[in-house]
């Protein structure tokens, strides 16, 4: 069996559950996989495996196989790894890149800043999640960066996450340009602690919003 078979299926499942077209919580039933997908048990069931790895499902014995759900709990303690792991990821970026280095962080901050005046929040999630991933990889630490990535996909649920965006995308924008200018001024211990602190603040804005907005 090609590999990219299970690959395939694992990203078609994912893309669905991330958009909000698989909701939290939701039954992943293995037999009707088969049949929207027309492949064999065999494969779905390596995807599903593989989406428990990422933190998006949740095999459980002798039920079946479940979207992760969204509790306020699981939020703010994936969050704190998160604002520990991250704010690590960007002093290590600051030690490795000198300040005409992050020049790409200004164009990710133009385009997040012009995708809000267009409202298209959800590419907005996106470039977003593109600031991170650039001092997130130019950590140059393997190990870290494989257990971010894990813990960003987990919480990357698309369809509130853009509500979320267009409500508070102002503040988010203000905080990030911050980022650019402590990342400039080379202080790897500040930059460390204005990143946790950001995803700190994050958190419990999100938390606060998920409970009003989807109660």
């Amino acid at each position: 069996r090609p590999r990219s078979l299970v690959e395939d299926i694992a990203n078609i499942l994912s893309d669905a559950i991330i958009e909000g077209k698989i909701h939290p919580g939701e039954q992943l039933v293995e037999t009707d996989l088969q049949e929207v997908l027309q492949v064999s048990r065999a494969p779905v069931r390596e995807a599903l495996l593989k989406l428990e790895g990422q933190g998006l499902v949740k095999m459980v014995p002798r039920k079946g196989t479940f979207v992760r759900s969204i509790t306020p709990r699981f939020i703010k303690e994936s969050f704190t790894m998160r604002a520990w792991l991250e704010g690590l990821a960007a002093r290590l970026t600051a030690e490795n890149l000198k300040a005409p280095d992050f020049e790409p962080l200004d164009e990710v901050l133009d385009d997040m800043a012009r995708l809000a005046r267009q409202k298209d929040f959800k590419a907005y999630f996106y470039r977003h999640a593109d600031f991170h991933r650039f001092f997130i990889q130019n950590s140059r630490n393997k190990l870290l960066i494989q257990r971010i990535e894990v813990m960003r996909r987990e919480a990357l649920w698309l369809s509130y996450s853009i509500t979320y965006f267009e409500r508070y995308f102002a503040a988010s924008q203000k905080t990030h340009k911050k980022i650019i200018d402590l990342f400039r001024k080379g202080h790897p211990e500040e930059i460390e602690m204005a990143v946790r602190d950001h995803i700190l603040k994050a958190t419990d804005h999100y938390v606060r919003f998920l409970k009003i907005t989807y109660p």
